[in-house]
C-alpha cells in the first residue's frame, strides 16, 4: 500500500463510508510524475513544436517579401506559442519545475516524485505535519488531516494547513503558537501544553503540541489530545462525582460574588442546565447575598443563614446555607452547603426538576419571558390556545386557554384602539399595559407561525420604566438642588446684611431702650431664616457636617418637648434612656432631623383616614447599648463588629405593608396618600445615618405598628474633647459675658457692597483696623503694595473677576506674610476644598452675626 500524500479537498472528502478523513489507498493517491520528475516525451514534443514555430517565425521575419502572406500566419503562430509557453510555466508544471515555483513546491514535488523520505509520518498514531525551514507545509499524515477537516480549514489546496490555522478561532492560543513557530525557525525543540479550546470540535479539549528539527533542514510538528488523567483531573474525579451526586447543594464563589462551581443538585433546584452561564450569588438568592460571602469570619467557623432560592422560572425554594472559608484559603473562594428543607438539616433531599429541552415547547415553557400561542393571525379577535408559566405569572393567571387575547391588556382607550395597537405588533414591538393590578408595562411582538397561527412574545419592562422614571426624577431633583444651592447662597448674603446691621443696632439700643424689643424680634426672625437656609443647603447636599461628641441620652432629653409638639396632645410620648450609654460623634442637627422625621411618620401612621390629627396612639423612644452580634441576631446582618448606641422609635400605627417594605428607603417612594408625602424623608434619613457611619433598619407588622432602629457606632473621646464637653456644660449653666473688642489689621474682601459695608462697620466698631477690597484682584493689589501688613485676611469665596481661592493661589507668600486666612461662604467647604490643599485656611458658613465673626477673629489672632 502506498504511503499516501495530501490530496485535494474533493478527493480528501471521498470514502466508501462517508466519514471525515483521507482514504490512504493506492486508488486515491495522486500519480507521481514520470521519470522521477524529469521531462517526459510529451513535454519533449511540446518543446520541439515550440522551437519549430519560433524558427519559422524567424525565417518569415528575415525573408521579408519573399514569404508573402505566410509571414502573417507565422507571426500569429509565434504569438500563440508564446502565450502557451507563458501559461504552462506560470500555471502548470512551471509552478513545480519552471520559472515560477511557489514557496515549498519544489520540495513537495520531490516527495511526490517518489523520493519519499518522510513516509514514517503515516505510521505515527498522533497528528503530524512536516514543514520546511521557512515553515511552509509539505506533508501531513491522516490524523492531522482529520483534525484540519474537523476544524473546517482543509480547503481545496493540495497542501495541508499550518498548525496555527487549526486554532486561529481561539485568540488564547496565539501566544503558544508563536512560541512554537519561533522555536521551529531557530531549529530548537519545544513542547507546549495548550489551554482548553473549543476551536476544533466545538467542545472544550486540551492538546499538547511539540515541534523539533529533523534531518534535511525540515521541521516535524506533532499534536495530540490530552486525556483526563494527563490533565491532572484523575485524582479529583472521585471528589467531583461525590459533589455532583450529593443530595445537598454545594457552591464556591469569589469574594465579589461570582460563582466558580455549582453542583448538579443545586443546578437542578435552580432550573439550570449542565453548563450554566456566569452567575453571581445574588442571582440565586432573594435576600442580601453579602452575608453568604463575608470573609471577616475566617477561622471562627461556618455561619448559617436562611435563604430563599430563586429559580429561573420564578419558583422559590426555602433553604439553609452553611458558608465557610477554608483555613488555608488557597483559592480565595467562599464555600457554601445548601440544605433544601424546612428543617434545615442534611437529611433534606432535592426534588430535582426535569426540564424538557428536546422540543420547542419545553424551551418556551422555561423561558423568562411570556409566550402565547393564538388560534388565529388577528390578535384583535384571536383566543389563547396555550401560554407558558412566565405569561401566567405576568397576567396574574388570566392567560388561560380560550381566553381572548385582547382581554389580557388594558382597554382604557377603547376596544378598537386596543385591537389596532396589537395589530401593529406584527411589524414592530409595541409597548402596552397588561390589565393587572397594578398595571404592568410590557413589550409585545407577534410572529406568524407555519400553521397559520400567531405567536405572541411578551416581555415585562415595568422595572425598566420605573428606572427611567426615577432617573428623570433624579435629574429634575438635581436641577432643583442646584437652584436651591444658588438661592441659599444669595439668601445667606442678604441674611448677613440683616444680622450684621441688627447686631450694630442692638449695641446702640441695649435692653431698656424702646426700640430693643423690635430689634430683638428682627434678630430672632433672622436666626429662623438662617435655619431655613440650612435646610435648602441640606436639600442641595451642600450642608456642612459639624460632628460633635455628645451623649445620646442628654440629646434626646433636650429634644423631648420638640418631639411632643410634633406628635400632638392626642399621642402619648415616652422616652426611656438606657444606662451607661457611650459617646457618639455625629452632627446634632442632622440627627435631630432624622428623629423628627421618624416621629412625623409615626404620627401620620397613627392618624385615622379622614382625620386631621392622630388619636389614641403611642410613641416610644428607647436608647440602649448593643453589640453587633446581638444586632445580627435580630436580623440586621450587614453590620460591622463593634459596640453601638441603639435608638428605637416605635409606634402603634397601621404598619408597613409587605409590598412597600423593600422600597421604604428609596427616594420618591411614599406610603402616604397622594399629596401628603414627598418620598424623600426616609431616604434623607437613611443617607444621614450612613454618612455618620451608622445603620438604620426597621421591623413592621400590619395592624400592630413599626419600629425603626438606629445604630450609631461608639466613640471614645480624647481628653481635649472631654474638657470641651465640660466647658460647654458650664457655659450653659453660667454663660460668660462676651468681649467683642480686639486689636489687629484686617483685609476684608467681599464683592457685595451691602455685606462689605455692614461687616466692615462692625469690625471697626470692635476696634480693628480694616481695609476693604471688592474682588480678588483688588485684594492682590493691596497686598502687593503692603506685603505682610495684615494679621488676618477675611474673604468671600465666590466673587467676579477673581474668586477667593484663586486670589490665595496667585498671592506670593511674602505678600500674605503671617496672616491667617478666613473664608466666608454660603456654599459648603467641600465645593472648593480641592483648591486649598497647599495652604491652611479657616471657614465660616454665611450668614454670621457680629458676635460669631468677631469671636472667630479673636480666636485666630490668639492662636498666632
Amino acid at each position: 500500500m502506498a504511503d499516501g500524500f495530501p490530496m485535494s479537498g474533493d478527493r480528501a472528502r471521498k470514502g466508501e463510508s462517508g466519514s471525515i478523513g483521507v482514504q490512504m489507498t493506492d486508488e486515491t493517491q495522486s500519480p507521481a510524475p514520470r521519470s522521477g520528475g524529469r521531462l517526459d516525451p510529451l513535454q519533449i514534443l511540446f518543446w520541439f513544436s515550440v522551437a519549430v514555430g519560433l524558427g519559422a517565425a524567424g525565417v518569415a521575419l528575415t525573408a521579408g517579401q519573399a514569404v508573402g502572406q505566410a509571414g502573417a500566419v507565422l507571426l500569429i503562430l509565434l504569438a500563440a506559442a508564446g502565450l502557451v509557453l507563458f501559461f504552462w510555466m506560470s500555471r502548470g508544471a512551471g509552478r513545480r519545475v519552471g520559472a515560477f515555483p511557489e514557496r515549498g513546491a519544489i520540495a513537495a514535488n520531490s516527495l511526490l516524485g517518489g523520493r519519499d523520505e518522510f513516509a514514517f509520518v503515516s505510521a505515527l498514531d498522533e497528528a503530524a505535519l512536516i514543514t520546511d525551514a521557512h515553515l511552509s507545509p509539505l506533508r501531513a499524515n491522516h490524523g492531522y488531516l482529520e483534525i484540519a477537516e474537523a476544524a473546517g480549514i482543509l480547503g481545496e489546496s493540495d497542501r495541508p494547513p499550518m498548525m496555527s490555522r487549526l486554532f486561529g478561532a481561539d485568540p488564547m492560543l496565539s501566544a503558544p503558537m508563536f512560541r512554537l513557530s519561533k522555536a521551529a525557525q531557530l531549529g530548537q525543540t519545544r513542547r507546549e501544553e495548550l489551554p482548553a479550546t473549543a476551536a476544533i470540535t466545538g467542545k472544550h479539549a486540551r492538546y499538547e503540541a511539540c515541534v523539533g528539527p529533523i534531518p534535511g533542514g525540515h521541521v516535524l510538528w506533532r499534536l495530540r489530545e490530552l486525556g483526563a488523567a494527563e490533565q491532572g483531573e484523575g485524582a479529583d474525579d472521585g471528589r467531583q462525582l461525590f459533589l455532583d451526586d450529593s443530595p445537598v447543594g454545594f457552591f464556591a464563589a469569589k469574594a465579589d460574588g461570582q460563582l466558580i462551581y455549582m453542583n448538579r443538585s443545586l443546578r437542578a433546584v435552580l432550573g439550570l442546565g449542565d453548563d450554566p452561564q456566569l452567575l453571581r450569588v445574588k442571582d440565586m438568592i432573594k435576600e442580601d447575598a453579602s452575608r453568604l460571602i463575608r470573609r471577616d469570619r475566617r477561622g471562627f467557623g461556618p455561619s448559617r443563614a436562611k435563604v430563599t432560592l430563586k429559580g429561573i422560572d420564578g419558583q422559590e425554594t426555602q433553604a439553609s446555607v452553611l458558608s465557610f472559608v477554608p483555613m488555608d484559603d488557597i483559592d480565595g473562594a467562599v464555600r457554601g452547603l445548601v440544605f433544601f428543607s424546612d428543617a434545615e438539616s442534611p437529611e433534606g433531599t432535592v426534588a430535582a426538576r426535569s426540564v424538557d429541552t428536546s422540543s420547542a415547547d419545553g424551551v418556551f415553557a422555561q423561558a423568562p419571558f411570556g409566550v402565547a400561542v393564538l388560534d388565529g393571525i388577528d390578535p384583535g379577535s384571536a383566543a389563547v390556545l396555550d401560554s407558558n408559566a412566565s405569561l401566567m405569572e405576568m397576567t396574574q393567571g388570566r392567560s388561560t386557554p380560550s381566553a381572548a387575547f385582547v382581554d389580557l391588556f388594558d382597554a382604557s382607550e377603547g376596544p378598537a384602539a386596543l385591537a389596532h395597537r396589537l395589530r401593529q405588533a406584527m411589524n414592530d414591538p409595541i409597548e402596552i399595559q397588561l390589565a393587572t393590578a397594578p398595571p404592568t408595562a410590557v413589550h409585545v411582538q407577534l410572529a406568524r407561525g407555519a400553521d397559520g397561527r400567531a405567536l405572541a412574545y411578551i416581555t415585562n419592562v415595568s422595572q425598566q420604566r420605573e428606572l427611567e422614571t426615577r432617573l428623570a426624577q433624579s435629574e429634575k431633583m438635581r436641577e432643583i438642588g442646584e437652584l436651591a444651592a444658588g438661592v441659599a447662597h444669595d439668601f445667606n448674603n442678604l441674611l448677613t446684611v440683616v444680622m450684621q446691621t441688627c447686631s450694630y443696632l442692638l449695641r446702640r439700643h441695649p435692653v431698656g431702650d424702646a426700640d430693643y424689643p423690635m430689634l430683638k424680634e428682627i434678630s430672632d426672625h433672622a436666626t429662623t431664616a438662617k435655619e431655613l437656609s440650612e435646610m435648602l443647603r441640606a436639600y442641595a447636599r451642600q450642608q456642612t457636617f459639624a460632628r460633635e461628641v455628645f451623649d445620646v441620652g442628654d440629646f434626646l432629653g433636650s429634644k423631648q418637648e420638640l418631639i411632643r409638639r410634633v406628635m400632638g396632645a392626642a399621642v402619648q410620648t415616652e422616652i426611656r434612656h438606657g444606662r451607661d450609654l457611650p459617646y457618639v460623634k455625629v452632627d446634632k442637627t442632622q440627627l435631630e432631623r432624622v428623629i423628627v422625621n421618624l416621629a412625623t411618620n409615626a404620627r401620620d401612621a397613627m392618624t385615622p383616614k379622614g382625620s386631621p390629627i392622630a388619636r389614641d396612639g403611642k410613641l416610644m423612644i428607647r436608647t440602649s447599648v448593643i453589640e453587633a452580634t446581638a444586632a445580627r441576631a435580630m436580623g440586621h446582618t450587614p453590620m460591622e463588629d463593634g459596640k453601638y448606641v441603639m435608638i428605637e422609635v416605635e409606634d402603634t400605627g397601621g404598619g408597613i405593608k409587605p409590598e412597600h417594605a423593600a422600597k421604604i428607603f428609596r427616594p420618591y417612594h411614599s406610603t402616604k396618600e397622594a399629596g401628603k408625602g414627598t418620598g424623600l424623608g426616609l431616604a434623607t434619613s437613611y443617607g444621614i445615618i450612613k454618612q455618620s457611619g451608622g445603620y438604620i433598619f426597621f421591623t413592621s407588622k400590619v395592624g400592630v405598628g413599626t419600629t425603626f432602629r438606629i445604630f450609631l457606632p461608639e466613640y471614645t473621646p480624647t481628653q481635649e474633647e472631654l474638657d470641651e464637653i465640660a466647658a460647654k456644660e458650664r457655659a450653659l449653666i453660667a454663660p460668660q459675658p462676651k468681649d467683642v473688642s480686639g486689636r489687629g489689621k484686617i483685609l476684608f474682601v467681599e464683592d457685595l457692597v451691602p455685606v462689605r459695608r455692614a461687616t466692615v462697620r462692625n469690625l471697626k466698631e470692635c476696634g480693628y483696623e480694616v481695609e476693604e477690597a471688592g474682588d480678588g484682584q483688588e485684594a492682590l493689589d493691596i497686598m502687593s503694595a503692603k506685603p505682610g501688613a495684615f494679621d488676618i485676611i477675611i474673604s468671600d469665596v465666590s466673587m467676579p473677576i477673581m474668586t477667593g481661592p484663586e486670589m490665595l493661589q496667585e498671592a506670593d507668600p511674602a505678600m500674605i506674610g503671617n496672616a491667617k486666612v478666613l473664608f466666608l461662604s454660603g456654599y459648603a467647604p467641600e465645593s472648593f476644598s480641592d483648591m486649598l490643599e497647599n495652604y491652611p485656611v479657616h471657614y465660616m458658613s454665611k450668614p454670621v452675626t457680629m458676635e460669631q465673626l468677631v469671636g472667630r477673629v479673636k480666636e485666630l489672632l490668639a492662636a498666632a
